[in-house]
Formats: C-alpha cells, sequence, structure tokens
C-alpha cells in the first residue's frame, strides 16, 4: 500500500543539521525529512576531537538554520559546545528517546541556544529544572513507509516482540564496577522497585537495606544514578517476565534474544520463539500476521509510549497494551487501543480480544487513522521546527 502524503506545513522549511548515529531512529528521520523536502546534511558523531571541528567546518559551509540531535550526542557536560555555538548563532535542538539523565546532569548556562524534546513526558519537569531554555514533550512516532498495511493471514494468535533487558542488565553491570555489597542488592531492589514503580530505587534501597544507602550516596553522582538505572532495568526485566507468562497458555510467538527461549521452556508450556527480527525487514510483516500483539511499557519511563503502540496500528494490526496516563494522550482507551490494568488482567484481555474479530478491526482501523493523521515522524519533525523557529 501507498504510504499517505506527508503532513502539510506553514512556510519554507528549515535547512538542518543532523548528528548522525548508529541508532535505531535515525533511518526513520532521515526519510522523513526527504518526504518533507527538507535540505539537510549529516554529521556522523565520534568520540573524537576531529568530530568537533567537522561539525563546525560543516556548519559554517552549509549554514543550517539549527543542529538536530538525538540524546545529547556531540554534546559536553561542561557546555562548552553549546557556548561555541551560541557564539555562532546556531541553535541545536536535542531530543531524548531514552532517560536523560544519562546524558544530561549538568545545569544549563540560560543563555544558551538550546530546545530538549523528551519523549517521556515525566522527564519535562526535570530538564526545565536544569535550566534549559525550552522543553517539550516529543513523543516517538513511526515511518509510514515502512509500517504499512498489507497481506494479513493470521499465523499466530498473540505475539510479544521485545527485548528480556538480560544483556543490557549484564552491559551495566560490568560497566559499573559497583561495590559487590551493592550489586548483592540490586535484584532484591528490582523486584520491590517492579511492585512499587512509583517509589523511588534510593527510597526502596533505604527501607531494605539502609546501611547501604550511605555507601550509594558515597558514589559519583554519575555512578549513583547507573545504579538506579541497573534496578531499574532489573524491574523492567521481571515485570515483562511476568507478563509473558500469562501468555503461555495462548501459545504465543515471541520475537526476542535467546533468554526468552531459555526462560518460558522451563515453564513446559508450548510458544514459539524466532529470535530477533530485522526491525523494518521483517517486523511489519509479522505485526500484520498475529491477531493480538501484545505490549509492555518500561518501568524507568512508565508513561512514554514506546515505538510498537506506533509501528503495529501503522500496519493495520491490533495491539494490547497496558494503560497509561502517557497512552492516554495519545490515543483514546478503548476506541483506538485496547488496554489491561494489571499483569492479573493480562490473560482475561488476550481471551476477550482474541474472541472479537470485529472489535479488534474496529479498534485497528481508527488507531492507523490516528497514527497517520498525527504520529509519523514527519509530524514529530515539524513540531521541532515549529518550536525552533518560536523560540529562536
Amino acid at each position: 500500500m501507498v504510504p499517505p502524503h506527508p503532513p502539510k506545513h506553514d512556510g519554507p522549511l528549515p535547512k538542518i543539521l543532523l548528528v548522525g548515529q548508529d541508532y535505531f531512529i535515525l533511518p526513520e528521520l532521515h526519510r522523513a525529512m526527504k518526504r518533507l523536502g527538507m535540505e539537510f546534511l549529516v554529521v556522523p558523531f565520534r568520540q573524537e576531537p576531529a568530530f568537533l571541528k567537522e561539525l563546525f567546518d560543516v556548519a559554517a559551509s552549509f549554514c543550517p538554520d539549527f543542529i538536530l540531535t538525538i540524546n545529547h550526542a556531540g554534546l559536553d557536560a561542561e557546555g562548552q559546545v553549546l557556548g561555541l555555538l551560541r557564539k555562532c548563532g546556531i541553535p541545536l535542538a536535542s531530543w531524548f528517546v531514552d532517560k536523560h539523565d544519562m546524558f544530561l546532569r549538568n545545569a544549563v548556562d540560560a543563555n544558551a541556544l538550546l530546545a530538549v524534546f523528551t519523549w517521556d513526558p515525566d522527564g519535562v519537569q526535570p530538564i526545565g529544572d536544569l535550566g534549559v531554555p525550552v522543553v517539550r514533550h516529543l513523543p516517538l512516532a513511526t515511518d509510514p513507509e515502512v509500517f504499512t498495511k498489507g497481506p494479513s493471514g493470521r499465523l499466530h494468535g498473540v505475539s510479544f516482540v521485545g527485548s528480556s533487558w538480560a544483556r543490557k542488565i549484564a552491559d551495566n553491570i560490568n560497566a559499573g564496577s559497583f561495590p559487590e555489597t551493592l550489586l548483592k542488592q540490586y535484584g532484591l531492589v528490582g523486584s520491590l522497585y517492579e511492585q512499587n514503580p512509583q517509589v523511588s530505587p534510593v527510597a526502596l534501597l533505604a527501607r531494605s537495606a539502609p546501611r547501604l544507602l550511605c555507601e550509594l550516596e558515597s558514589l559519583p553522582p554519575g555512578k549513583q544514578l547507573q545504579y538506579v538505572r541497573l534496578v531499574q532495568l532489573e524491574a523492567t526485566r521481571l515485570r515483562r517476565l511476568r507478563c509473558v507468562e500469562q501468555l503461555l497458555r495462548f501459545k504465543p510467538a515471541i520475537v526476542g534474544d535467546g533468554f526468552w527461549r531459555e526462560h518460558l521452556a522451563r515453564h513446559g508450556m508450548p510458544f514459539i520463539w524466532y529470535g530477533r527480527m530485522h526491525y523494518e525487514q521483517e517486523l511489519p510483516s509479522f505485526y500484520r500476521q498475529v491477531s493480538v500483539n501484545f505490549n509492555t511499557t518500561s518501568l524507568q519511563s512508565s508513561n512514554a509510549v514506546n515505538q510498537r503502540l506506533f509501528d503495529i496500528p501503522a500496519c493495520g494490526s491490533f495491539v494490547l497494551t497496558d494503560r497509561t496516563a502517557g497512552m492516554e494522550e495519545l490515543f483514546e482507551p478503548g476506541s483506538e487501543v485496547a488496554c489491561y490494568d494489571s499483569v492479573e488482567d493480562i490473560g482475561p484481555q488476550v481471551e476477550r480480544w482474541l474472541a472479537d474479530t470485529a472489535g479488534r478491526k474496529r479498534v485497528s482501523e481508527a488507531a492507523r487513522k490516528r497514527v497517520l493523521a498525527e504520529h509519523t515522524y514527519e509530524h514529530r519533525l515539524l513540531a521541532i521546527v515549529k518550536s525552533m523557529k518560536s523560540a529562536f
């Protein structure tokens, strides 16, 4: 199916200098810029001084209206790059699609030509508290050229696509070099956080092991954030395991890392494991062949809507997701998206929607209409452009 025309916009489009990375959102932005007819250049990000020289050399010759980067790539903690950009009169837009506190922790000069966009609505206030002049909530989106309607033969009743976070947790542990006493507690605190995500990991550590709180607070601020991130990842891993285990009685199809195969096999119930799939080349077709695509939100950003909630409806397929305030700001629950209210509610909701073919079609069609009208990467780019024009 031919994707819809890009959304209309007022006035000429700006010239954008994009900081390139090997990251999931960059190819989508490239394609969206081309469909909008934007003039842009890409400077690949590298952790070396030559990157900054190239960035400023290209900026001097290209004369962009602003620079766009993802997750603050290319920026330093001390604000020196922002200072140089201010002297050159070049604004910078930074779009966070991951936790901002891993990249932006220090106060920002109030005169900086900086606008920060965050996919997490709960991140707006803490980013503003750092003195960032312009802060906006900007959710993720979909690429309607990749995630399109097509043949939809049903191969699976229920599926889940996602990481178990096992590798990310191991990487975090290796990179953190945390004291042994704290490492012994991250699993316990993660379990408590999974049950009480409204309470901070630091507060939970104070309750469960108060003697270790002083040890955590003795670490450098960056290391403390890494440990909190480790606890949040473990909590999300535990929540995902509990959620996906609720699908086992429906013989689900699981797309993800090898940990899923190992863990789910212990239950002695049938499931189909596909391993990882290519995001652009394989997932659209897979989503179209599933009656109920299951989704669960990461606990470390519980109000941020993930990619699946846009991609699946764009394919014309049905998604069942957890009810969150962030989701309700973007979709109408019941008519545009189906929700479950707790882990215990997953099984009954899956059973209900598997039996309601007409209902699934109604919801998925309404969701696709909303996504194409409001939630493509062209819409997100135009929102950034509007904010940058207004602010700078």
